[in-house]
C-alpha cells in the first residue's frame, strides 16, 4: 500500500484550499450578489442588477485581467499589497460611473444601497491595504453570505460554516495569516451592519 508523505499531503491540503478560494472568489461572490438582488428584493429590477454588477464587477475584472496578461499584477486575486492601490482606484472610480448610470435609469434605492456599500468596503480596504494586508477574500465573502442569510437566524449555522471554510481556505493556501482573515471578516461584518443602518435611515 503506497502511503503519502507529509508534504505530499500538505500540497494536496494547499490544492484544495486553493480550489475553495478560487470558487468563492470576490468577484464571482460579489457578482452572484448584485445579479441575483431581484430575487432578494423586489423593488430591484433584473436591468439594474446587471448594470450594478457590469460596473461593480465584470468591467473592473476584465480590465484586471488584462493587467494581468500585460503583467501588471502577479495574480488575478493581487496578492502582492503594493499592486492593489491601482486597482482598488480603477474599480472605484467605475462603480462611480455605474452609479450615475444608475441614476440617469432612476434605479430603486436597494440597489443603490447595494451598490453604496460595495464601494464603501472596497474605501475601507483601501485604506487598510496601506499600512496592512487585509483579507479581501473575507470581507467580502462574510458580507455577500450575511446579505444572503438577511434576517433569518435559522440560516446562521450556515453563515459561519461559509466564513470557517472560507477563512481555512485563506490561511491554509498561504494567502493571508490568520490575523488577516479576522481583520477581513471584521471588514465584512462591519459593511453588512452599514447596509442595514442605510436601509433604516434612506428607506
Amino acid at each position: 500500500m503506497q502511503v503519502s508523505s507529509p508534504a505530499t499531503g500538505s500540497m494536496a491540503v494547499r490544492r484544495i484550499a486553493l480550489g475553495i478560494s478560487h470558487v468563492l472568489s470576490p468577484i464571482i461572490l460579489a457578482t452572484l450578489l448584485l445579479l441575483l438582488s431581484p430575487l432578494r428584493d423586489a423593488s430591484v429590477s433584473w436591468a439594474e442588477a446587471v448594470v450594478a454588477a457590469l460596473f461593480t464587477t465584470v468591467i473592473p475584472w476584465l480590465l484586471l485581467a488584462a493587467a494581468k496578461l500585460r503583467g501588471k499584477v502577479t495574480d488575478l486575486h493581487v496578492t502582492v499589497r503594493h499592486q492593489r492601490h491601482r486597482i482598488y482606484a480603477m474599480t472605484a472610480g467605475l462603480i462611480v460611473c455605474g452609479l450615475v448610470v444608475l441614476w440617469l435609469m432612476d434605479a430603486s434605492a436597494g440597489i443603490f444601497r447595494e451598490v453604496y456599500c460595495m464601494l464603501l468596503g472596497l474605501m475601507v480596504v483601501a485604506i487598510i491595504n496601506i499600512w496592512w494586508k487585509v483579507s479581501v477574500h473575507m470581507a467580502v465573502g462574510s458580507y455577500v453570505i450575511l446579505q444572503t442569510a438577511g434576517q433569518n437566524p435559522q440560516l446562521m449555522p450556515w453563515v459561519l460554516l461559509f466564513i470557517a471554510v472560507l477563512s481555512w481556505s485563506r490561511v491554509r493556501s498561504f494567502q493571508h495569516t490568520a490575523t488577516q482573515v479576522c481583520g477581513g471578516v471584521a471588514v465584512g461584518i462591519a459593511i453588512h451592519y452599514a447596509h442595514e443602518a442605510m436601509a433604516l435611515v434612506l428607506g
